[in-house]
């Protein structure tokens, strides 16, 4: 610590104790200045400096010394990083300080996925399947996205091929109550599209929150863009509504399930996802999927309803 800062906390010192010399009372609280410089010395690593200036303090405020040995003892204690401590004078209270310094970093965990599924509908048959997500979080924000490959050859010849991603940034505006944007792409040309580009944003709410169960509704307008295989682009507004829901079954199973629904002036396309999850080992977990995805307005020579049971190994980060 410089010279400088000694003699400035020796003549603030000197000037507490003249006014104790005169009180001949106990002084419960160190002054600010005296308090800053102690939690100054103590910042600084250095331990000689250190034991100078609580030497000169105590020296200087001999009716102090308890309250400078207390003074020691908090910053010691105290969860805040020793520059918030010089800053906090000292009758505020450790919460009240934590509230005004603590800024929490984003959260970050994800999953991947992958095994095998069984499809029913525009491309029966078995194949593989790879998927992941990944959540960032903040105090009141999160970003959300998803990714879902189902693939499928029979005899040298692609039977299914199914893409589909989402990202979902919201902003929580009260302890429930969020507003949301969600862009979403998929293909899926045996249903009869070669890309389909869905736009949304709206208000969403949890109806349900606690550590055994989550139940949140979203409901708002969309666009749509759709390239079908054999027609021509469409692109029509729409609007979405969708839930999601989480239930923990026991210590290690939970069912989850997520649904919505696009509506327009031609057609609406339902989509739900259930599944349950039994932990194995660690972060790694069983999942036992079904998914059913049904168009009212299919495209021409399409099915309407395809169906997907999925049976895959989950890592959770």
């Amino acid at each position: 610590m410089p010279a400088c800062v000694l003699l400035s906390a020796l003549a603030a010192t000197t000037i507490v104790a003249g006014s104790q010399e005169a009180t001949a009372e106990p002084v419960g609280e160190l002054p600010p200045a005296l308090a800053a410089m102690i939690d100054t010395a103590l910042a600084s690593g250095d331990q000689a400096e250190a034991d100078a200036v609580i030497r000169i303090a105590k020296r200087a405020l001999p009716l102090s010394a308890e309250a400078v040995d207390r003074r020691i003892a908090q910053w010691r204690t105290s969860p805040l990083p020793p520059v918030a401590n010089s800053l906090t004078s000292p009758t505020q209270k450790p919460a009240e300080a934590a509230a005004i310094q603590t800024v929490s970093a984003p959260k970050w965990s994800g999953e991947g996925e992958a095994g095998a599924f069984v499809n029913t509908g525009n491309a029966p048959g078995i194949g593989l399947v790879g998927g992941f997500k990944m959540l960032v979080e903040g105090e009141n924000w999160r970003v959300g996205t998803n990714a879902r490959a189902d693939y499928q050859e029979t005899a040298g010849v692609v039977t299914r091929e199914q893409y589909r991603f989402s990202a979902e940034p919201n902003y929580k505006f009260d302890e429930r109550g969020y507003v949301y944007g969600l862009g979403q792409y998929e293909q899926d040309r045996f249903q009869g599209f070669e890309s389909r580009y869905s736009i949304s944003g709206g208000l969403g709410y949890s109806l349900i929150k606690s550590d055994a169960a989550q139940l949140s509704v979203k409901a708002g307008p969309a666009w749509r863009v759709t390239e079908p295989v054999a027609a021509e682009r469409e692109s029509v507004v729409a609007g979405l509504a969708s839930f999601e829901a989480k239930v923990t079954l026991t210590p290690s199973l939970q069912y989850s399930q997520d649904a919505s629904i696009y509506s327009d002036a031609t057609g609406s396309t339902f989509y739900t996802l259930a599944a349950i999850d039994s932990k194995l080992i660690g972060k790694l977990k069983a999942r036992l999927s079904y998914m059913v995805q049904h168009e009212t307005a299919p495209e021409l020579g399409r099915l309407g309803t395809d169906t997907t049971s999925r049976l895959t190994l989950v890592y959770g980060f």
